[in-house]
């Protein structure tokens, strides 16, 4: 077993172990959720005794709290990078962080299914994590771009299922919401493999599938209103 190391001397060591063991059980949690953590198991794989853990953290609670905590400080800072890279209003944030997100998700997929796994449905607890879990930088760009005029929602046209949406109703949450679907759905299916179905040439990787999803979550694809017309007889453009 580990000595825990406790002098002035040995501080370098002791957050050694204490990120041996926030590493143990980011494992264990992406592995089996927290049925599969306890604190013995934790020390096993570190190599300290159960009790040594508690010198780092009050319990399993605690332990667990820091290990999501520390997910979403990684994840905050690979969205924050995204958005420094480009200028405020500008479109190309979306794909930035887009991809950032891909990226999280790929190198740190252990903290990534823990994050969506174990998330609190309780909102007032979802705002203590930094950037409200990145949704917040994600709105600020969506509110941003608006306001830039650099994105905008087309009207609906009449007779469309959903209710017509006129551009000045564009709603920031509305949009993100949907972004985030787009990327979070999309990096789910490929780290479970389904993604494999969609045999893109062009897209060897999640990154590059993602990039020629781009056009059609920026323009859509339904189908030109002057086609329907002339197939229904009714000919013309609307």
């Amino acid at each position: 077993m580990t000595a825990v190391p406790t002098s002035e001397a040995d501080k370098q060591g002791s957050a050694q172990v204490e990120q041996a063991i926030l590493d143990a059980a980011r494992d264990l949690l992406a592995g089996g959720g927290q049925d599969a953590l306890s604190m013995r198991q934790v020390a096993d794989h570190v190599g300290v005794s159960a009790t040594a853990i508690y010198h780092y953290f009050q319990g399993k609670q605690d332990l667990v709290n820091r290990v999501v905590l520390k997910a979403f400080e990684r994840f905050g800072s690979y969205l924050r990078e995204a958005m420094d890279s480009h200028p405020q209003g500008s479109a190309e944030r979306f794909g930035a962080l887009g991809e950032a997100y891909l990226r999280f998700a790929l190198e740190n997929e252990a903290y990534f299914r823990i994050m969506f796994s174990m998330q609190a449905r309780d909102p007032a607890v979802l705002e203590q994590v930094p950037e409200g879990g990145g949704y917040h930088l994600l709105r600020r760009a969506v509110a941003d771009a608006l306001a830039a005029g650099t994105i905008r929602i087309p009207d609906s046209p009449a007779g469309d299922l959903a209710a017509p949406v006129r551009r000045g109703d564009a709603d920031p949450d509305v949009i993100a919401m949907f972004l985030w679907c787009t990327v979070h759905g999309l990096v789910s299916l490929w780290l479970c493999g389904a993604a494999n179905r969609c045999h893109v040439a062009a897209a060897p990787t999640v990154i590059d599938m993602y990039r020629t999803f781009i056009p059609m979550v920026a323009h859509g694809i339904s189908a030109r209103r002057e086609a329907h017309d002339e197939s229904s007889g009714e000919g013309g453009a609307p």
